[in-house]
C-alpha cells in the first residue's frame, strides 16, 4: 500500500491501482486517516517530518498521563485510540519521510496533490447513443449497450480508461501522455488517432478497427501485441486467447457505420441480428416460430426505424411480427 500511496502522490495511479487504493481506504476509517495525513505532511521537508512525528508522540503520553486513575476503562480504551492514531500519525509522516529520502526532495519544490480520485462513468442504453468530450479534448462517441469510465482529471503521464461495450475515439495527440484503454483483456494504447473499439461482454471476441494514425494492441492475458495502421483491425479471441491482425474490408460501414447511424448487418444470423436490434432501438423480441434462423443476412439501412428493418427481415425470414412499444414479437 505504501507503494500505491506513493504513486497517488506522484500523480502516476493506473485505473486498477486506484480502485485498489479506493477499497483500501474505504476498508477501515483509519486508512482513511493515514492516507489523509500523509497527504497533509507532503509538502514538509525531511526535518519537518521527524519534528511532527515527535510531536505527535509526545502529545499522546502527555495525555494518557493526565487521565484520572478512576477512570481505568474509559482511559484504556482512549489510549488504544491514542496510539491508534498516533501510529496513523508517524506513518504518515514515515511514509513521506521515506520517499523524500529516495527521491531527494527538496523543501522548496512545489507539490500538486489531488485530495480524491474522482471517476466519471458514461453509459450508453439500449436505444441510446452518446457523444462526449474527455478532460483531454478527445471526442468519443460511445454505442448502445456500453459504458465508458474515465477520471475526471488525467494523470500526469497517461490518460487511462475503461471501456464495456463498442466506442469510436478521436484521441487529442499528446507524446507525452500515452491514451490506454482497457477492456476486459486487451489494452489499447496510442498517443493520438481515431479507431473503434468493439467489447461486448457476451461477445467471444474483442475488436479493434484503427481509420488514422497508429494503434497499439496488446493482451493482457498473454502479452501479445500488435501495432495498427489505418484500415487495419485486430481481432483477440476469448476462447484459445489469439491476437490476430487483418485488413479491412472495402465495406469500412461494417466496422465504423453505426457512428454515422447506419445500420450494417453482414452475413449475420438471426440470433445475431436480433442482439443488434435489440441494442440499436432498445426493444425486446418474443420469437414464437421460426424457420431458416441460421439464415445469413446482409443490409445496410440509414438512419432506418424499426418498422423499416423488421418488413426487410419479414421478407427474408419469411415471418409475420407486431411491434407493441417496446416489445416485438415474430411469429
Amino acid at each position: 500500500m505504501e507503494q500505491l500511496i506513493s504513486k497517488y502522490l506522484k500523480n502516476e495511479l493506473t485505473n486498477a491501482e486506484a480502485q485498489e487504493l479506493k477499497r483500501w481506504l474505504e476498508k477501515d476509517a483509519l486508512n482513511r486517516k493515514v492516507f489523509e495525513n500523509i497527504v497533509s505532511e507532503w509538502h514538509l521537508s525531511a526535518a519537518d517530518v521527524s519534528s511532527a512525528k515527535d510531536r505527535v508522540m509526545q502529545q499522546v503520553r502527555q495525555t494518557a498521563v493526565a487521565e484520572p486513575v478512576q477512570h481505568r476503562t474509559t482511559v484504556r480504551r482512549w489510549m488504544s485510540y491514542s496510539v491508534r492514531t498516533a501510529a496513523v500519525l508517524v506513518l504518515a509522516a514515515g511514509l513521506v519521510f521515506i520517499w523524500l529520502t529516495r527521491t531527494g526532495i527538496r523543501q522548496d519544490d512545489a507539490m500538486i496533490v489531488q485530495q480524491e480520485i474522482v471517476y466519471i462513468e458514461k453509459e450508453a442504453a439500449y436505444g441510446q447513443k452518446l457523444t462526449f468530450e474527455l478532460p483531454d479534448g478527445s471526442v468519443v462517441k460511445l454505442n448502445a449497450g456500453s459504458k465508458l469510465t474515465y477520471p475526471k482529471t488525467f494523470a500526469s503521464k497517461t490518460r487511462e480508461v475503461s471501456l464495456t461495450g463498442e466506442a469510436f475515439f478521436d484521441v487529442a495527440r499528446d507524446e507525452k501522455k500515452p491514451f490506454r484503454i482497457s477492456s476486459n483483456d486487451v489494452m489499447v494504447q496510442v498517443l493520438g488517432t481515431s479507431f473503434n473499439v468493439r467489447s461486448y461482454p457476451e461477445e467471444d471476441n474483442i475488436a479493434v478497427a484503427v481509420k488514422t494514425g497508429k494503434v497499439a494492441v496488446s493482451s493482457r492475458v498473454n502479452q501479445n501485441q500488435v501495432i495498427l495502421k489505418p484500415a487495419e483491425m485486430a481481432l483477440y479471441s476469448a476462447d484459445d486467447q489469439s491476437l490476430n491482425k487483418k485488413i479491412i474490408d472495402d465495406n469500412e460501414l461494417s466496422v465504423f457505420g453505426w457512428t454515422d447511424q447506419n445500420l450494417v448487418l453482414e452475413d449475420a444470423n438471426f440470433d445475431v441480428i436480433l442482439t443488434t436490434l435489440s441494442r440499436w432501438y432498445g426493444v425486446e423480441f418474443d420469437v414464437a416460430q421460426l424457420h431458416g434462423a441460421q439464415k445469413q443476412f446482409t443490409a445496410n439501412f440509414k438512419n432506418p426505424s424499426l418498422t423499416k428493418v423488421m418488413e426487410s427481415l419479414s421478407f427474408a425470414y419469411e415471418f409475420d411480427y407486431e411491434i407493441d412499444g417496446k416489445k416485438v414479437t415474430i411469429y
